[in-house]
């Protein structure tokens, strides 16, 4: 008899034990499975998240990679070029893959959930040309007696610092003021003077929406539709740090005035989109590219500086009426610089997911 529940009690003890351990071994099995899934997730936020950031990318790109960090995880995404540009390719393939990991697991010891996925893009190149330095398609009014510098608008590159890949000389140079002939006017009393590399005659560029985008290639309705994400609005955004070498979109609805940086500082960079007029204050420094709907005007201020490219007037291809610009001699405050408008330009390129072109588990490729 004893010999009897001995041999039940085991058996029982037996029974129980492995019970314990089919449901932890169930529960291990459905918590992984849970660690797995979430890195999956995590790696579609992390590879969706990379192509909302501004990157920089340019033709010549062939690699990037960041951390994206997420909610109880991160995702390493990393991009590469597959397939340049040229030998009958429209633009360039890239490759970009997303591993997301889950660094908050359900159970002591459990291994961490790790996941990698991959997408086929194609690189947007950001497009602007380069009409001048100035493309006033609103029209110029020269101020100020040409006592003072006659050229206060100018082709000529500036060849600003912090670039690479500028070519430098004549190569680099173009008009300084993009107007129709109609809409240029000085000062009465002044001796007639173009700007410095002369002026390049739009023909009727603001006339009506299509010219406006065979003329710049900017589709001003479509931007003003909302069809255009900037890195920051301001406001509430600030401006950006004088002297930063990260080129961003910035955003202004309504009028401005560019405010003045200490006085031998750099310039404030990026690419600046304002959908009213713009002004200058004594010691305003911009370098990049400049877009207003409106006009622009210098009035009462004594010194600043524009390098890269400025477009006023967007606003005439949407029927509104803009008054000329001023700008007044005294200095070149309006200087045509190749390597600010490239690398803000740059900020406008991107890569843009190819559709059904995704797939998972890309490191067993």
């Amino acid at each position: 008899m004893l010999a009897t529940t001995l041999l039940v009690t085991t058996l029982l003890t037996v029974m129980l034990a492995a019970s314990f351990l089919l449901v932890s071994a169930e529960q291990r099995t459905t918590v992984n499975s849970f660690g797995t899934a979430r890195a999956l997730a995590l790696a579609q936020a992390g590879l969706e998240s990379y192509y909302t950031l501004t990157r920089g990318f340019a033709d010549s790109s062939t690699y990037d990679s960041t951390r994206v960090t997420l909610p109880n995880g991160y995702a390493d995404v990393v991009a590469t070029k597959l397939r340049p540009t040229g030998a009958g390719a429209a633009t360039a393939m890239w490759v970009v893959h997303s591993s997301g990991v889950s660094t908050d697991p359900a159970m002591p010891g459990q291994v961490i959930g790790k996941r990698t996925i991959a997408q086929l893009a194609q690189l947007n190149l950001g497009l602007l040309p380069a009409r001048a330095g100035l493309v006033a398609l609103n029209g110029v009014y020269v101020a100020g007696a040409t006592s003072t510098d006659a050229y206060p608008i100018s082709g000529e590159d500036l060849n600003g610092s912090l670039c690479t890949g500028n070519p430098g000389g004549a190569a680099a140079d173009t008009f300084g003021l993009a107007v129709t002939p109609a809409r240029y006017s000085l000062q009465s009393g002044s001796t007639p003077a173009t700007s410095r590399y002369g002026i390049a005659t739009l023909d009727n560029g603001y006339a009506s929406y299509t010219n406006l985008y065979d003329t710049t290639h900017i589709d001003w309705a479509g931007l003003l539709g909302g069809n255009f994400i900037p890195d920051y609005t301001i406001p509430p955004g600030g401006w950006p740090t004088p002297g930063s070498s990260t080129y961003l979109v910035a955003y202004v609805n309504g009028n401005v005035t560019l405010p003045a940086v200490p006085g031998g500082t750099p310039g404030m960079r990026g690419f600046l989109v304002v959908t009213g007029n713009v002004h200058v204050a004594t010691n305003a420094h911009w370098d990049g590219i400049l877009l207003a709907g409106g006009y622009f005007s210098d009035v009462g201020t004594t010194s600043y500086q524009l390098h890269g490219m400025v477009v006023t007037g967007l606003n005439r291809a949407l029927g509104m009426t803009v008054p000329y610009d001023t700008v007044t001699r005294g200095a070149v405050h309006v200087q045509w610089t190749w390597c600010y408008t490239q690398s803000s330009v740059n900020a406008l390129s991107s890569l843009v997911p190819i559709k059904n072109a995704w797939a998972d588990t890309w490191t067993t490729y």
